[in-house]
């Protein structure tokens, strides 16, 4: 651990979706409104534990991800604020999850993100055990006085991220941005999105406003993104992302790395290099890259850790996460890689996880017609 573990975000930020408030995406909910949440205790509670450089249960995820990759959404968020220490609330940034509405059904994804996947649960009760308690109604949103208390407080805000579910699929998103382009242009505006859309607006918005910033989420490439992340089109989706590479002031690309997509990592990193030499131009705002490549190495659900994997399948994820290390990679790739090939070798196999790996994608193989186990043929 480092001299000070200290994060902003339980000061400055405030994550909203349908199960309630949380100090960041990795932290609990709670069912309270906005103008509640400053003064609730929780939160008092966590503030003073960073303050006083305690590094608590809810803030375990971020811890063990800096062990193995050497960052997180701390550390992150501590390059996002300068690294400057804050003492007293005063929330400028909302990550908003208005609705679960999303065209896709990742397999490392859940009911909560996604109302394809809550159908499916609700379809296939045996699907159950794999998500625990699941909403009734295939569709969740957030409470409207939340929603209004946001756009009440345009004025105090300095970022607000739209994710879902697919933020370019969900209703009234479209309106909430046009507002602060039109009222509010300083307001940075930073979308998660799976670059599918088609629609014309997120073109002309990318092209008209600065402050826009685009998150994409790229697990695999080709065939085996339509598996990984089920309602994938990776022609509507590549060409969509180097778009952006060229046309976007601000661009990331996001990967989650599973048991699932081990063995695509090589194609993933490449396009990820790709991307990033096409967007080198004064647009980009990070620096020579253009856009960054970032990553979240799966250690929950357990049976998707990013190893979990069958001994004969530990043991070639390890020679073929080596070859890659020849690749022509950026810092933060390198790193990744390091600490996997480390995850990976320290891994013991578990008879009960993969098995339940196993159950859990069979399932869904058989309710979308697929089959996972093609994921495990090496890619070269």
């Amino acid at each position: 651990m480092s001299k000070e573990f200290y994060c902003p975000l339980p000061f400055k930020h405030a994550y909203v979706e349908n199960e309630g408030i949380a100090a960041c995406c990795q932290t609990p909910r709670y069912k309270v409104p906005l103008n509640e949440w400053v003064s609730h205790p929780k939160l008092l509670e966590l503030q003073q534990a960073l303050l006083d450089n305690k590094v608590t249960d809810v803030c375990q995820g971020c811890f063990k991800q800096e062990e193995l990759q050497g960052q997180s959404l701390r550390t992150n968020s501590l390059r996002d604020y300068n690294n400057k220490r804050f003492t007293e609330t005063d929330i400028d940034f909302i990550d908003f999850r208005s609705f679960n509405i999303c065209n896709f059904k990742c397999r490392s994804c859940n009911p909560q993100f996604s109302h394809g996947i809550g159908q499916e649960v609700k379809n296939n009760p045996k699907l159950k055990r794999y998500f625990g308690s699941v909403t009734e109604s295939k569709t969740v949103s957030v409470d409207d006085e939340n929603v209004n208390w946001i756009k009440d407080n345009l004025h105090s805000l300095k970022r607000i991220m739209f994710t879902g579910g697919e933020p370019t699929r969900i209703p009234g998103v479209k309106l909430l941005i046009e507002q602060i382009r039109n009222n509010y242009p300083d307001i940075q505006v930073l979308i998660t999105s799976n670059a599918s859309f088609q629609d014309d607006f997120w073109y002309d918005l990318t092209k008209t406003f600065p402050n826009l910033h685009w998150t994409v989420s790229i697990d695999a490439i080709g065939d085996a993104a339509s598996i990984i992340r089920h309602g994938s089109n990776w022609d509507i989706i590549e060409k969509n992302v180097r778009w952006l590479a060229k046309h976007s002031y601000s661009l990331d690309i996001n990967t989650v790395v599973t048991n699932l997509n081990i063995f695509h990592l090589g194609q993933v990193l490449e396009f990820g290099r790709e991307m990033q030499k096409q967007s080198a131009t004064p647009l980009g705002k990070n620096g020579d890259l253009g856009c960054r490549h970032q990553f979240h190495i799966c250690t929950r659900p357990y049976h998707l850790s990013a190893d979990n994997l069958s001994e004969d399948l530990l043991a070639s994820a390890n020679v073929y996460l080596q070859e890659l290390t020849t690749l022509d990679l950026d810092t933060e790739q390198s790193q990744m890689l390091d600490g996997l090939i480390q995850q990976i070798s320290n891994a013991s196999y578990s008879a009960n996880l993969w098995e339940k790996q196993h159950d859990y994608n069979v399932q869904l193989d058989n309710i979308r017609n697929e089959n996972h186990t093609i994921l495990y043929e090496v890619q070269k």
